[in-house]
Parts: structure tokens; sequence; C-alpha cells
């Protein structure tokens, strides 16, 4: 028996749910469904997909169809509201109110992992663990971080890095040691806390250029065009290049000394001539045409009835 209680995303809910109640019905469809919803067949696939996020409007629909209760009902929204937050702050914000119904079945180390991509310096910590012998001077630890850290943002980083199993102290030396406790940085419940670290990161990396001298740092940009499948092979250029980083500093010996290094691959221009979709409509400065219809490279495009990322 599907418990919505124990999930924190409403797609791998709504597909749980969907399989269990087809299972039971076969009358219980995706064309039932979208009768119900009052929209296509496919599209509640792609919702499921991810493809499609859910209006007000389906929200209360689908509570109706999935939900036993008015609790799950608020349970499902918020869950809704978690998941398409548009930024970190209402991610968290949904997520405590999720955490804290009491039938929520979620384990801490939900509100432990988001909590690890709230700061930056939660990997500084973790890293320098490894070579510097804390002992619970968590000032002294505090100045070692660039740029420094306050002792209780020491002590409350070894806390959480702790609960999550990250580091362990080693009761033999009595100093800290990684362990092989990992954040998933992938799933679509955390993209706007992994958004918003990857954002504080990138400021570090600003102020690094006047902290550190160039003997210290090495920093560069390059600007350049290519295609589509150029751009795919560089993304996975970049993954290799990631690996093969790590693999270099897991053979380090005596590290003394933590670094960032960050990648960064964006767009500066939209693509010429501009993606064409069928069946589609564009507003072009307050105009609405058609797709297909000539566009001057110039004109700024905004796409309608698009999901949101």
């Amino acid at each position: 028996m599907i418990n919505l209680f124990e999930y924190l995303n409403y797609r791998d809910f709504l597909k749980d749910a969907y399989e269990e109640r087809h299972a039971g019905d076969w009358r219980f469809s995706h064309r039932y469904i979208a009768e119900k919803a009052g929209f296509d067949a496919s599209m509640f696939n792609k919702i499921l997909q991810g493809k499609r996020n859910l209006t007000a409007r389906l929200v209360s629909v689908f509570a109706d169809i999935f939900c036993k209760d008015d609790r799950e009902k608020k349970y499902f929204a918020d869950m809704v509201a978690f998941n398409q937050a548009k930024n970190h702050s209402e991610s968290r914000q949904f997520l405590e109110k999720l955490v804290a119904t009491k039938e929520c079945k979620v384990e801490d180390v939900a509100k432990d992992q988001f909590e690890y991509f709230d700061n930056w310096y939660h990997a500084v910590i973790r890293e320098l663990v490894t070579f510097y012998p804390y002992v619970g001077d968590d000032a002294a630890l505090g100045l070692m971080v660039r740029p420094p850290i306050t002792a209780s943002q020491v002590k409350s980083s070894i806390a959480l890095l702790e609960r999550l199993s990250m580091i362990r102290k080693n009761p033999e030396t009595g100093f800290y040691e990684q362990t092989q406790g990992l954040i998933s940085s992938g799933s679509e419940s955390y993209s706007t806390a992994v958004n918003s670290y990857i954002q504080q990161n990138l400021t570090v990396a600003q102020d690094a250029m006047d902290r550190f001298g160039r003997d210290e740092r090495n920093l560069s940009t390059l600007a350049f065009g290519c295609d589509e499948d150029t751009y795919k092979e560089l993304v996975e250029m970049v993954r290799r290049f990631r690996r093969e980083i790590l693999a270099k500093v897991g053979q380090c010996q005596k590290p003394n000394r933590v670094f960032q290094l960050g990648m960064q691959l964006f767009p500066l221009s939209d693509p010429y001539p501009p993606p064409q979709r069928r069946g589609r409509k564009r507003r072009i400065r307050g105009a609405e045409i058609a797709e297909g219809d000539g566009v001057n490279a110039s004109d700024e495009i905004e796409q309608e009835g698009g999901a949101d990322a």
C-alpha cells in the first residue's frame, strides 16, 4: 500500500500510486486521468518524466484523484511546491513544512542533506580534517579556511558532516577522517539547493582573484562558437576530466591544502537560426506569430506555453 508521507518527490509518488491503482483496476489508466484532468492522454506521462509541471488547478485535480483526505491533499500540495520551487529559500520553506508533518516518514537525513548545500564551507571542512589535526579547536580550524569562517560555523559543520556520515573520528588517533558518505545532487528535490551552492562557490571564486596571488591561483575563460552536437561532446569531455581529476587527487598521499576547481559551460547567445517547434507560438516584441514565420536574428523571442524548468 503506497504511503504518500514516505515521499519527497511528487512525480515518484504519482508514478508508484498510478501503478498500484492500475494493477488493481485496468480501467484506471492514463486516459482516465486525462479525462478527469482535462488534458490529452500523453500529458500525464510528460508530467511523470519531468517535462511538464503541475499548475495550481492540476494540483487540486491530482489531489482529488490520488489523495484520501485533507491531510494528504495538503502534504501533496506542499510536495509539489517543494519540487517546483523557484529558489532555494522556497525549497527550504516547503521542505520544513513536509518534514514537520506528523505523519511524515522521511528521515532527518533529508533536512541534513539540504543543510549541506546551504553553505560552501561544509565541503572545505570535510577536506581539511583529513590532514589538519582537529581535536575541537574550532576557531583555529576556521582560520584555516579562505575566506575564514567562525568557530560556531566550524562546530555546526563538523556536527552536520558527522550526521551525514561523511566524516568520523578515528578512535585510535582521535582525529577525523573521511567516510564514504555521499550527497546526491542529482535529485530534482535538491536542484534549487545545488544551484544556490554553486552560486556561493562562484562568489568565492570571484573573491579569490584578490585574495591570492597569481602563483597560487589559475583562472581563465574562453568564449567560442559551436553547434549542439559539439556542445554535447564538450559536456562529456568535462565529465571525463572531472573523473580524471578525482582519480589524480585520490593518488595524493599527503594533501596539505584544499583547492576548488570550478567548471562552467553555458551559452552567451541565442542559437541562429532559432529552433522551430510545430504547433507552438512565439511572441516577438509583443506581436504573436505562428512558428515558421520569418524572424530577424536581432528580435527578442519569448516562448509561450513551455513548462517551468
